[in-house]
């Protein structure tokens, strides 16, 4: 066995290595198994910090919310994969300026009816595979899953429609302080972005986004 001779990536002949150099695909280990250590091209042990789980995002613009809004907004799992939700924004602008209250709630059974309307999953590297998580906006009152409860809650500035300003967006962030990302186990958990069945101020249009992984 040798340490720090720099081998092809999948090399197959020979000896067992301490490290190989990274060829830049994303290889699928199975679980529980025993790999060497990748290497850069200087020989150096490879680091880096950006995640190489599939990830995906969908976005909605100037979305009018419908009268006494509830769940908006949500993501429903996947049948195959573990989703993992990394982060959910929103901003907005109404006639005047005002502030809304937002919460995200998560489900044990997704939402139904309510004029759905499929959001584009986006890839966020076009050699990933097709999402198979399920992001949705809607155009009236869905019928509401099992509740489990809700696990973030924040106000939310309007801007004032054609002020020239742009409230900050709020936006909840999973995972990103060792803390564990919002997990859909199925297709039937979901996460959703509720509005608490407030009246909308005048003129109010919201922008959406949300972003996940799936495994």
């Amino acid at each position: 066995m040798e340490a720090g001779r720099i081998i092809n990536q999948g090399q197959a002949a020979g000896e067992a290595q301490m490290g190989q150099v990274y060829s830049g695909s994303y290889p699928a280990f199975a679980g529980n198994s025993l790999q060497v250590v990748s290497l850069d091209k200087t020989g150096a042990q490879m680091s880096n910090g950006e995640g190489r789980k599939p990830t995906y995002s969908a976005a909605l613009i100037a979305y009018a919310p419908y009268a006494t809004p509830q769940d908006i907004v949500g993501i429903a799992g996947s049948a195959s994969k573990q989703v993992r939700v990394l982060r959910f924004g929103v901003s907005g602008r109404a006639t005047a300026a005002n502030q809304l209250d937002v919460q995200l709630v998560k489900r044990s059974a997704a939402d139904t009816g309510g004029t759905p309307a499929a959001l584009a999953a986006v890839s966020h590297d076009s050699n990933d595979p097709a999402a198979t998580a399920a992001a949705t906006s809607y155009g009236s009152a869905p019928a509401a899953g099992t509740l489990l409860g809700a696990i973030r809650a924040q106000q939310i500035n309007l801007s004032a429609a054609g002020s020239g300003g742009a409230a900050v967006p709020v936006e909840f962030d999973f995972g990103s302080v060792n803390d564990k990302s919002i997990v859909l186990n199925s297709a039937a958990e979901g996460l959703y972005l509720n509005l608490n069945g407030a009246t909308m101020p005048g003129g109010t249009v919201l922008n959406v986004f949300v972003e996940w992984s799936e495994e």
